[in-house]
């Protein structure tokens, strides 16, 4: 699925960039320019942070 239709960028390289270690929304500017222009996508790509940031807290408490 698009998620930034200005620079041409999909949920799954978005997923991938975080999985790879990019968690923050200012990596992920300066590795996929989601976020860069019109600025309409930037609310979902805070979901997905937001949700890998929920998993790994989620992952502390449980050791």
């Amino acid at each position: 699925m698009y998620v930034c239709i200005c620079n041409d960028v999909k949920d799954k390289q978005i997923k991938a960039a975080i999985a790879s270690g990019v968690d923050t929304l200012e990596g992920l500017k300066d590795t996929l320019d989601v976020a860069t222009c019109c600025g309409c996508c930037e609310p979902m790509v805070n979901d997905f942070l937001d949700e890998h940031h929920a998993k790994l807290d989620a992952l502390a408490y449980a050791v």
